[in-house]
């Protein structure tokens, strides 16, 4: 649920024989990453009050002019209790000495993460404003792209989880289900992917911390930005904010985007009906009601509207979404003495999305039956609405437990979220519904044989209930972090449960930290379309296919295992190494209604996940800095061993069902749709002093998994390339893909291997010409690599990589 992760940081600063601050700067940069988190003027009463500073590890310097290091300590902020420290050179007692840095223990060692502040996001290269946010998410270990933003993290299905400003985003935010978030609002981006905290529950295979910029951030300041690329696509963002006497704090800020390429092409690398368009409004003010207490409000209001991709360019068909959504939420923090903080939160979001199809929702006389055949193979129509009410509240204390630093949090909270969902499709595609590759199942719904569209009109309320205890603790050379979670789930099925998390850090040497950690996480079903397809309608749809097999998703439970260790090299370089395994009842995956882009959530009965990271990061060695990842994993539905099917619940539709109700008999365990062998990715920094700069990038993706079979046998590379030039595809394609199986007779193929490299490069005006603006030019995919992110899957079935694409950025900062 939602939870409280920002603390305040005040800093004191004393120089001798100085009383006036002029020139000085106090400058924060995060400890992992060695990116700049944050600058600040020095008042003249020498106190700097940082407030929304995103939990972590700082290294807090206080500079003169330019690069002049007068003193630094670092900093963990880790709760809402404020951390007071004091910068400079006074000599408190005769004798004592100078103290330049003092170290704290880093209480986020256990936790795998990878932080961002706005600093490395921007020298991130990205196609399009809103698309920045996907770059941030490409650049992590473990995460794999799937057609149309869709990401997979270490081996599971897009269950990654949003909290911003603690307020959890529970829905799906990917292109297709919701407006993506605004880049241009962070202030700091923690991507935690293991060893998690009590306190992080219901979408658990990742959580996206982000922290908004915060008026407090400045006395006033106004940047905007505006960009035009490759495919009509055009950019803009504006924000304005700043502080009243430092006792409250307002940032507005506005982005908007339009593009012909929104979502992927499924019929050759030029977009084909791709077109889209999104507009994000954000506000946050900040309030201090007294020195003890604290009000933070945040509201957002985003809108998308793109077009589901058509096969070819004489295509009539014209399918459309449009995605709506707002969120108002509040935080009201207060400060219990020196050691504790009590956080109350409260938030109301609501979301729509809805399928036109040639400006049809459903099908209702004849001329609406005539109009539907405009499509190329189905006619779609639907509507979903989602509201969530909730809010929790949460104690925080630093206390001396046993003699040593730990901090103790509890909370507690709950959401309401009432759901309505309504879809109706009909075929207008005979080929589907007949003949040798057709599909008996579709004839009732062929509106060209006397056919009624399938329709479910349906709703229902969920709620949540969740609580949780944890405590940090730090003594000798460790750091523990121990806790439990309680939720109670309620949707189409009522489910409890009870989950431990245990994580330890040991510092064996300055050097070199190891870690381990246990965690047992109950993740609820996805809300998106899981009232349709526990509908009677849609058991009627599958028809014997299903068998006794229940309908109704259940949430996945898993126990997560971790080890690994961070090693720094030297005082520019450092290495990271995790090694993670999943044993996982109720695995979620996904299945397609054959390609008309409706997906439907299912459980596989048991599966398990076995992968790796390891991590470079090259901190500021002589104007490079960067960072290298490679990622392994191999993520695997477990076939039962009575026989029966491998699925526990969920519709057995399109290719996915079918691979996952039979998988191949020669295997004891089967490819999930979320499995890639192998991914690395890099991002390379060059910045002179000057203001050039720029930035080289680059992906490796193995390629995500299909099944190809002919009467239900398994096709070897020859057969493989004759099906597919039957099924109407040319070399170009099939040479992208792997047509080669591990085992003879088994179906398994995959997407092509494939490396893409994207270059950025800049000035920024503001050094040499002390003109506040950047200029940006950017080159995605340089080498104008041919490749898929999928084959034969969801919204279209292929989905065709992005060419060689140009981006010109223009950046004002006052």
């Amino acid at each position: 649920m939602a939870q409280q992760s920002t603390g305040t940081l005040e800093v004191r600063v004393q120089i001798q024989q100085i009383s006036r601050f002029q020139g000085f700067t106090i400058r924060l940069f995060e400890s992992r990453s060695g990116k700049k988190a944050a600058e600040y003027d020095i008042p003249d009463d020498s106190i700097v009050t940082i407030h929304d500073l995103p939990f972590g590890t700082y290294n807090v310097w206080l500079v003169e002019g330019t690069d002049a290091i007068v003193a630094g300590k670092r900093v963990s902020i880790n709760s809402a209790v404020e951390v007071k420290i004091v910068l400079g050179n006074v000599i408190e007692k005769k004798g004592e000495e100078i103290v330049v840095e003092a170290v704290t223990p880093d209480m986020s060692k256990p936790v795998i993460s990878t932080p961002y502040t706005a600093q490395s996001i921007s020298e991130l290269p990205a196609f399009s404003g809103p698309k920045k946010m996907e770059a941030i998410l490409l650049n992590t270990p473990g995460v794999v792209p799937d057609e149309d933003g869709r990401m997979h993290v270490r081996g599971e299905d897009a269950m990654l989880q949003y909290v911003i400003d603690g307020i959890p985003i529970t829905t799906n935010m990917t292109r297709i289900y919701s407006s993506l978030f605004n880049p241009n609002l962070i202030k700091s981006a923690d991507i935690l992917r293991g060893g998690l905290n009590a306190e992080y529950g219901i979408s658990t295979s990742a959580i996206v911390n982000i922290t908004t910029r915060s008026g407090f951030d400045k006395p006033f300041f106004a940047d905007g930005s505006a960009s035009i690329g490759s495919w009509g696509t055009r950019d803009r963002a504006l924000a304005v904010g700043g502080n009243l006497g430092g006792r409250g704090a307002l940032f507005l800020s506005y982005a908007g985007s339009e593009t012909d390429r929104y979502t992927d092409p499924v019929s050759n690398w030029d977009p084909i009906h791709n077109d889209g368009y999104s507009h994000n409004y954000f506000g946050k003010a900040d309030f201090l009601l007294t020195d003890d207490l604290d009000l933070v409000v945040i509201g957002s209001r985003n809108l998308s509207n793109f077009g589901i991709a058509n096969h070819a360019d004489t295509s009539t068909q014209n399918q459309r979404e449009d995605v709506s959504d707002w969120m108002l939420g509040g935080r009201l923090n207060w400060t219990i003495g020196e050691s504790s903080a009590l956080s109350l939160l409260a938030y109301k979001r609501h979301s729509e999305q809805t399928n036109m199809s040639g400006g049809l929702n459903r099908i209702v006389t004849a001329a609406d039956s005539v109009a539907a055949l405009r499509n190329e193979d189905f006619f779609v129509g639907s509507h979903r609405e989602n509201d969530a009410l909730g809010g929790m509240l949460e104690f925080s204390a630093n206390t001396k437990w046993f003699d040593v630093p730990n901090v103790v949090k509890v909370g507690v909270g709950g959401e309401r979220f009432p759901t309505s969902e309504y879809f109706s499709f009909a075929v207008v595609n005979d080929s589907l519904a007949y003949g040798e590759s057709g599909d008996y199942r579709y004839q009732r719904y062929d509106i060209r044989h006397g056919g009624k569209p399938f329709l479910v009109d349906t709703s229902n309320t969920g709620t949540r209930f969740s609580a949780y205890v944890q405590d940090q603790l730090a003594f000798d050379r460790w750091v523990v972090n121990a806790g439990v979670r309680f939720d109670a789930i309620s949707m189409v099925v009522d489910e409890t449960g009870i989950s431990p998390r245990l994580s330890a850090a040991y510092k064996l040497t300055d050097d070199i930290w190891l870690r381990g950690s246990y965690n047992r996480q109950i993740m609820q079903a996805p809300i998106e379309n899981i009232l349709v397809s526990s509908s009677p309608q849609a058991r009627v749809l599958v028809d014997t296919a299903q068998g006794a097999v229940p309908t109704s998703v259940m949430a996945e439970r898993e126990h997560v295992f971790d080890i690994g260790g961070t090693w720094r090299i030297n005082e520019y370089l450092d290495l990271d190494l995790d090694g993670y395994a999943k044993f996982i009842d109720n695995f979620i995956a996904k299945v397609e209604l054959g390609v008309s882009g409706i997906i439907f959530p299912i459980n596989i009965k048991q599966g398990r996940v076995l992968g790796g990271d390891l991590t470079v990061n090259l901190h500021h060695w002589n104007h490079f800095s960067g960072k290298l990842s490679l990622s392994f994993c191999d993520s695997r539905g477990l076939k039962p061993d009575d026989g029966s099917t491998p699925i526990a619940a969920g519709l057995i539709l399109g290719e996915e069902g079918a691979s996952y109700s039979h998988p191949f008999a020669g295997e004891d365990a089967f490819q999930t749709e979320h499995n890639q062998p192998i991914t690395a990715s890099f991002t390379l920094n060059y910045d002179l002093p000057g203001g050039l700069f720029a930035t080289l990038g680059g992906r490796f993706d193995s390629g995500l998994p299909f099944d190809l079979a002919k009467d239900g046998v398994g096709l070897d590379e020859a057969a493989s390339r004759a099906e597919l030039k039957r099924r109407g595809y040319s070399d170009e394609v099939i040479d992208l893909l792997g047509l080669t199986s591990d085992m003879p007779g088994s179906p398994d193929k995959s997407s092509g291997a494939h490396i893409v490299l994207d270059l950025a490069a800049g000035y920024d005006l503001k050094p040499a010409l002390n003109i506040p603006a950047k200029i940006t030019g950017t080159i995605l995919n340089v080498l104008d690599t041919k490749y898929l992110y999928k084959f034969e899957s969801s919204f279209g079935g292929t989905h065709f990589g992005l060419p060689r694409t140009y981006q010109l950025n223009l950046e004002v900062r006052i």
